[in-house]
């Protein structure tokens, strides 16, 4: 099956996404799918094709699954929390994101 120009346009963006919230620059997940950094730019800008074997790649890299990286899930649960609120969490220790989420459950009673 043959992805329409846009849907394309749009997979290659997500995979750019995910990548940059994850926080990981472009050579490590070059080197890790084994491509160059120029061939991964490339085909994050929708100039080059992206194959099985690079999503397989992202997916395992980033810890999602195949249909959560292609948009093929309905809607990611992260998208629905504030922008800010997401990255002063991603920010704290896991000691202190813990202690927020024994506060979430003590307010959802």
């Amino acid at each position: 099956m043959k992805l329409l120009p846009e849907e394309s346009k749009e997979l290659n963006k997500r995979l750019q996404n995910f990548r940059k919230e994850a926080h990981i620059q472009q050579q490590e997940m070059a080197d890790y799918c084994g491509l160059s950094k120029n061939y991964l730019s490339a085909m994050e800008r929708g100039i080059n094709k992206c194959n099985a074997h690079v999503l397989i790649s992202y997916a395992r890299k980033l810890n999602v699954s195949l249909d959560e990286l292609t948009g093929l899930t309905s809607e990611r649960p992260e998208e629905t929390i504030i922008p800010d609120l997401k990255n002063a969490i991603a920010a704290m220790s896991h000691k202190d994101q813990e202690k927020l989420l024994e506060i979430i459950h003590i307010l959802n009673r």
